[in-house]
């Protein structure tokens, strides 16, 4: 009857849902300190996660903790989560979060949503897009904006350069656009002359 009694008790202790207390790191492991329904904390045991995606989750979240042969000191914790900050999503979608509300989420319109309270940052040495950009407040610059068409801003383009087939210029903190050339129609602005009306001979060039 003894071993029926601890054969139960090693079963009902294989898997349970735990609250995190503490959240520790050793070698870039992380351990819960975990506090398990009627039983007393239980220290070190591992927070196992899948490869490529990593969280360090807040004091009372809930995880649920796995025992080995029901021993209590091989324990392993899997899938922690926070009702606390958890997103309400439709049907199909998916979502990257975190409790400041910040998240990246990805819509059944096939749409991805970005949500930053201060920003996105991009660290790669090149930002492949295939279709437009569109920008609703203000784009600065600090290297050169180069364009095999056409630019057209709506707003305001601060401190940049810019470069296409029919010229080059930069504008200033100030909103001034300084221009080397423009060409309209095949037209230079700093090249064509006018006829000056007399004798049908043209003027000298733009002054």
């Amino acid at each position: 009857m003894d071993m029926v009694n601890s054969l139960v008790r090693k079963i009902r202790r294989l898997a349970g849902r735990a609250l995190i207390r503490r959240v520790r790191y050793a070698n870039k492991i992380r351990y819960f300190q975990v506090q398990q329904e009627g039983g007393m904390p239980l220290d070190n045991v591992e927070h196992v996660e899948p490869f490529g995606f990593t969280s360090h989750p807040l004091p009372n979240a809930e995880t649920v903790v796995l025992a080995f042969n029901g021993n209590g000191s091989n324990s392993v914790a899997i899938m922690a989560g926070d009702q606390r900050y958890r997103l309400v999503i439709d049907e199909g979608e998916a979502a990257i979060y975190n409790h400041h509300g910040d998240k990246v989420h990805l819509k059944k319109d096939r749409t991805i949503s970005v949500e930053a309270a201060t920003k996105v940052e991009l660290v790669t040495p090149h930002t492949h897009m295939t279709g437009k950009l569109t920008v609703a407040e203000t784009i600065e610059a600090q290297g050169h904006i180069t364009s095999q068409d056409k630019i057209t801003a709506a707003s305001v383009v601060q401190g940049a350069s810019f470069v296409n087939a029919a010229g080059s210029g930069s504008m200033g903190k100030d909103g001034t656009m300084q221009v080397k050339e423009v060409v309209a129609s095949g037209i230079s602005l700093t090249g064509h002359v006018h006829s000056n009306g007399n004798n049908g001979s043209n003027t000298g060039g733009p002054q």
